[in-house]
């Protein structure tokens, strides 16, 4: 991982994983051969980089997407790779799209790419870890169907559609969703404001005749 002290390395994700063995941090002039993941990469992540990143490995630049043009590091061309659409589950990002942390970077290409018990493993040092694969799992189901890059693009795509017509048909239910109450506010109109929430409805014209005629008869 190359570091750029951008944010708490206590609260760093990635540098949790380093702290426990699972990743090694980079000099700013290193140069790294393996898969090298970038929001600016051209090219998906896929099954097709199995052997490359079990051979050279993986490594992600830990630092703000909002200044990652600033950065520099040795050459990174080669290999550069983007994560398909997929939602965060940190504590911070919880079901947003793309807005995973390190920790979540490394997991999800490296599931992506064929290596799922390495996966699992390093976000097992989380709490919140295995939340990333229950949120993503019917993305990730999809995508391990692709074998290239290019059918992995298309399938992303097809996510990104998805989760579009799910909030519209979301928001049309709202929409149609009766306002609730509605009636029994009408029959409330018609109910002696006296006897609400006793149970009970005012008596009849009868009943009332009937009461005055027993009241009559005691007085006489």
């Amino acid at each position: 991982m190359w570091y750029f002290d951008q944010c708490d390395p206590k609260r760093c994700s990635g540098m949790i994983l380093k702290k426990h063995g699972y990743l090694s941090t980079l000099s700013k002039s290193a140069k790294f051969n393996g898969i090298v993941l970038t929001p600016t990469a051209q090219k998906v992540i896929s099954l097709e980089d199995h052997e490359l990143v079990g051979k050279s490995g993986l490594c992600v630049i830990d630092c703000s997407w909002a200044h990652f043009e600033t950065v520099k590091v040795k050459s990174i061309k080669a290999n550069e790779r983007l994560l398909p659409y997929c939602l965060a589950a940190n504590p911070v990002n919880y079901g947003k799209e793309i807005k995973v942390n390190c920790a979540e970077a490394f997991a999800g290409a490296l599931y992506l790419s064929g290596w799922q018990e390495e996966a699992e493993r390093i976000m097992d040092v989380f709490k919140w870890g295995p939340a990333f694969f229950s949120v993503n799992e019917m993305f990730f189901e999809r995508y391990l169907q692709c074998q290239t890059a290019e059918e992995m693009a298309l399938a992303s795509e097809e996510m990104v559609k998805f989760r579009e017509q799910l909030r519209i048909e979301n928001r049309q239910r709202e929409v149609e969703m009766p306002s609730s109450g509605s009636d029994d506010e009408e029959e409330d109109e018609d109910e002696d404001p006296r006897l609400k929430n006793r149970g009970m409805m005012p008596p009849s014209s009868s009943d009332e005749e009937e009461e005055e005629e027993r009241k009559s008869d005691d007085e006489e």
